[in-house]
């Protein structure tokens, strides 16, 4: 799959320079790390919590508190610093990176005004920084691929000089192949009270340092929580004079895919990166490379130095050849004979999927990291339960693991959480899809409902049905899979998973009784339930995936054909431990890599293991009917159901958590009609869950309180 590229306007501040080494241009905000390249968390990613299959490498070791410098280190491509061609570097704990690797004499922790005595010919800096014990270190890592990478020395965790108490502050150096630009990213502080002095020395004369230095503050707005680049900064520096005509494009409205035959109006956003007020532009695309340019001129635009404006191509794209990539160009140009001084910002290019449009509902999964020994777990539990009750087209799955182990888990929950999790919980995936900005499938429960609903509400390429067989006897089951594809999905690494669910698992011990930071949290579902909670219902448990965690690579050939059935049977004997008649099974199409965004799920459906005898609606076999009504209700709800012969019946009600809020022992009732009556006159407005069990079997229904 090829990733989303997103529509951001960036609010530029004024940074010239009169100087002919460097001009800079400020980002602020900018809600990206420049060009887009470095995706990575900005935690926990300290000294300590590198590791060499994250790419970093440590240079300054974590609880190094003495003024230092690195090791002398190595530049992994061609760079030229101020018009000289450059291949190493050190850093200094005090924040300055320099090119002059024989300097000795370490810059203070306290910064001053530049050009400065204290720092070494040829630097670059974020002076001011200080590092103290703990996580605080310096790495580096490369990111990208040639002619295109940018190589990053991140300033993990540092404080400023003299600080105290829980603050910290991160920031980036950044080096840039091809452009030869310097970066520097404001990444993430909090409570650090910061006055820095940014830019570049190069001598005891020449230097160019931010607007504010030496009393620069960071601007990030979330430090204490965000570890995406959502709120990020940076400065540019690029060498030379500011060219008196310069227009970048800064992003258009082009994504990864596109419907053949819809005529496609090309939007974006332009930005005058010169010095001079440009009043006419010229907007460009063409597809494949193509011989035919499309242009457009925009007149009147008094866009001055600096300055944004929003754009609409007068012709739009359309879009053919559905399944097949279609490369399309979009450039800026000025009307002849005003020739463009910078060249290297013009152009966006995009592999856009071509596809017919057609869809089928989806059904969006919910995959919630959990543990019993997660003490902020109950909360999650209530969010997914929220989410479920608000809307029937999105499907939960309980994945023990993320946050040490529990009982339940089992080698398909430590296999998502070891490729798609970071390590946390409650976090969850939405259809497995690493959101723009972000670095992972697991995120926090803020963000699940309406995450969870706008994926849900988004049309499906295919179609995923469920039947099967089971007997209760032997416990032989067998699951069959159909699914149909309506449109062509993105080429990838398809495959077909069957999830198998246990729901309301209880146990005894450490690996059952729940940890409950809301014990003593006044108002929260799960005060006063104790801590840990004994005999905590654990909902929608993951306990395997068919055939194994991310599915079968064998139903789908490379390049699927639309409206022909692919299906698969899995055959097994559900095993004693699990109690049948709990049981669900969720068949999803899904990618399965390599890279964390290349896993999302297409499409998903969920079906009991009551199901089977009718493949609609679940029903047990000792009743002939049932009805629950007025659904929704205010006051009474009558459970009205016809039993095939006598049976023992229990009727009970539950909230969203799963605590249980009544019960009605009716004892043995006779072969024909009964009714049980639910009473809401005393219940908070919301969901409920009212389970009929009789004998041994037992069907769910989903009641709405409106007062």
């Amino acid at each position: 799959m090829k990733k989303i590229i997103t529509s951001l306007v960036l609010l530029l501040g004024l940074g010239f320079s009169s100087q002919a080494q460097y001009y800079y241009n400020t980002y602020n905000p900018a809600g990206m790390n420049p060009g887009g390249l470095n995706q990575d968390p900005e935690q926990p990613f300290g000294a300590t919590g590198v590791t060499a299959a994250d790419g970093y490498t440590s240079i300054i070791a974590n609880g190094t508190t003495t003024l230092s410098w690195s090791p002398v280190q190595t530049i992994p491509f061609p760079f030229s610093f101020n018009g000289t061609p450059v291949t190493q570097y050190k850093v200094s704990n005090s924040g300055v990176l320099t090119f002059t690797t024989t300097a000795t004499a370490v810059p203070p922790n306290a910064n001053t005004t530049i050009p400065s005595a204290s720092i070494p010919d040829n630097s670059v800096m974020v002076w001011g920084l200080e590092q103290f014990a703990g996580n605080d270190g310096v790495i580096n890592k490369t990111h990208g691929t040639a002619p295109n990478r940018q190589h990053w020395i991140n300033f993990a965790s540092f404080s400023a000089p003299g600080a105290s108490g829980s603050q910290w502050t991160y920031w980036g150096i950044v080096l840039e192949e091809t452009t030869n630009n310097i970066y520097i990213a404001d990444l993430r502080t909090y409570l650090t009270p910061l006055t820095l002095t940014l830019g570049i020395q190069i001598n005891s004369t020449t230097a160019y340092s931010i607007t504010g230095a030496p009393n620069t503050p960071s601007y990030v707005t979330n430090g204490g929580s965000a570890s995406d680049p959502t709120d990020n900064v940076y400065y540019e520096f690029i060498q030379g004079n500011r060219p008196a005509n310069d227009a970048k494009l800064v992003s258009t409205n082009i994504g990864s895919a596109a419907a053949a035959g819809t005529p496609f109006n090309i939007t974006g956003t332009i930005q005058n990166a010169g010095s001079a007020t440009i009043n006419t532009l010229v907007l460009n695309w063409s597809i494949d490379n193509g011989v035919t340019v499309n242009s457009s001129t925009l007149s009147g635009l008094n866009l001055a130095p600096l300055a944004t404006a929003n754009f609409s191509h007068t012709i739009p794209w359309s879009p053919s050849n559905p399944g097949n990539f279609t490369d399309i160009k979009v450039w800026t140009s000025f009307v002849s004979p005003t020739v463009d001084g910078n060249p290297l910002n013009d152009t966006l290019s995009y592999n856009v999927f071509v596809n017919t449009g057609v869809s089928v509902q989806r059904k969006a999964v919910l995959e919630e990291f959990t543990t019993a020994v997660c003490q902020f777990c109950p909360d999650g539990a209530v969010v997914v339960e929220q989410v479920l009750a608000a809307n029937p087209n999105v499907i939960g799955i309980g994945v023990h693991s993320c946050f040490n182990t529990d009982a339940m888990t089992n080698s398909a929950s430590s296999g998502l959480c070891n490729v798609l999790g970071n390590n946390s919980a409650p976090t969850a995936m939405i259809d497995r899809i690493v959101y723009p900005g972000e670095t992972s499938a697991a995120v926090s429960r803020t963000t699940w409902m309406a995450r969870a609903n706008a994926r849900a509400a988004e049309g499906s390429p295919v179609g995923v049905t469920i039947s099967g067989t089971y007997n209760p006897t032997t416990r032989a089951t067998s699951v069959t899979i159909n699914s149909n594809f309506v449109d062509y999905p993105l080429p990838g690494n398809l495959n077909l998973t069957l999830s198998i669910l246990e729901d309301s698992v209880t146990g005894t011990g450490n690996g059952y009784n729940q940890q409950n930071a809301y014990n003593t949290q006044t108002g929260h579902p799960y005060a006063g339930k104790g801590n840990p909670i004994i005999g905590y219902i654990h909902r929608h448990v993951l306990r395997a995936n068919f055939p194994n965690t991310f599915g079968d690579a064998s139903v789908f050939p490379s390049t699927v054909a639309i409206n022909t059935p692919y299906s698969k049977t899995y055959n097994f004997n559900m095993p004693t431990a699990w109690d049948a008649s709990k049981i669900s099974f969720v068949a999803m199409v899904n990618y399965a890599g390599p890279g964390v965004e290349n896993y999302q799920i297409l499409n998903a459906e969920e079906m009991h293991i009551g199901d089977f005898s009718t493949g609609i609606e679940k029903q047990i076999s000792s009743i002939q009917s049932l009805e629950l009504s007025p659904n929704p209700t205010a006051d009474y709800s009558y459970l009205r159901f016809n039993l095939k012969e006598n049976a023992n019946v229990l009727v009970s009600v539950y909230d969203i958590t799963g605590k249980l809020i009544q019960e009605n022992k009716m004892g043995t009732l006779s072969k024909g009609k009964h009714q049980a009556i639910i009473d809401a006159t005393t219940l908070e407005n919301g969901f409920y869950l009212v389970n009929l069990k009789v004998g041994e079997e037992h069907i769910t229904k989903k009641v709405s309180v409106i007062h």
